[in-house]
């Protein structure tokens, strides 16, 4: 048997227990973090996560309706509905979008934000 140029393979039994500890303590740690918490390569820590069936996804944040939002809601309704009994091209004219998103605290972004389960 000839030697292929690979090394010893890092993927025992403590090291995937290490790593899907380090994902159980906390979901979302990146795999990057992991792999250095281990010490071993990145790859590795893909490897054994998909393995268990454990898979990224992204946080999205999506809006709740609350019962104080009625009230609102139906005066802009109204509203909508007056603009267009003196404008019948005003729909055509109004944009509504909901591409970007903005609080009071600034833009959201989480695109780096992965939790595994």
């Amino acid at each position: 048997m000839h030697d292929t140029g690979r090394g010893r393979s890092v993927r025992t039994p403590q090291v995937v227990e290490d790593i899907l500890q380090g994902v159980g303590d906390r979901p979302d740690i990146s795999t990057r973090e992991v792999s250095r918490t281990v010490n071993v390569p990145h790859s590795v820590v893909w490897r054994v996560l998909r393995d268990e069936g454990l898979h990224p996804y992204r946080v999205q944040k999506v809006q709740a309706l609350i019962p104080a939002d009625y009230a609102p809601r139906v005066e802009f309704a109204c509203w909508f509905l007056q603009q267009l009994a003196t404008q019948p091209d005003f729909s055509a004219r109004a944009l509504f979008t909901d591409e970007s998103t903005f609080t009071c605290e600034g833009i959201s972004n989480t695109h780096n934000f992965d939790v595994f389960f």
